[in-house]
């Protein structure tokens, strides 16, 4: 990750010297921790306090398996924190992924129906609707990542021919 990007991007449209009031730095602080110019030369390998939070993340991360202090960062700016899925696309046809998600989407349906038979959703059957949904984000996800990557387009992975060859989509 070129961390000095990142910290200019997230600065675009921002006014330096208030971002820098509210961090309790200088200003010239701030815009050297992008430069990676003196005087802002921390000791050891890290350039910038971007660098610093993201080897916290991939040390803390490497040591637990778990992202605690990521997820904490999400939480509090009203975010969820959702790993992208492996991209499993290519092993099944197009219809084959749309059809899942739709399956997956009524099986959401489902759960809130159930739940609101009663006309109250009590905590368990909100951790239901809960699991439910997530499977239907990953396999979502999962369908626009195999989209984005190209492995839908059968100009570059045909399907294969009953074979075993791959063939030409008609």
């Amino acid at each position: 990750m070129d961390t000095k990007k990142v910290i200019k991007k997230a600065l675009i449209g921002c006014d330096r010297l208030e971002v820098a009031k509210i961090m309790e730095i200088h200003v010239g602080s701030l815009n050297n921790q992008v430069a990676g110019e003196l005087p802002y030369k921390p000791k050891g390998k890290t350039q910038n306090f971007l660098d610093r939070v993201y080897n916290f993340i991939d040390a803390t991360y490497e040591a637990t398996g778990k992202m605690i202090a990521l997820q904490a960062l999400a939480e509090e700016f009203g975010f969820i924190l959702i790993k992208n899925p492996t991209v499993f696309a290519a092993k099944s046809p197009v219809i084959t992924k749309i059809a899942e998600i739709f399956k997956d989407f009524a099986g959401v349906v489902d759960e809130i129906s159930k739940a609101v038979e009663d006309g109250i959703i009590e905590k368990h059957e909100a951790e239901k609707v809960r699991d439910r949904w997530e499977i239907l984000k990953r396999q979502t996800e999962e369908f626009v990542l195999a989209c984005e990557t190209g492995s839908y387009d059968r100009k570059t992975h045909p399907l294969p021919l009953p074979g075993g060859e791959p063939g030409r989509d008609v």
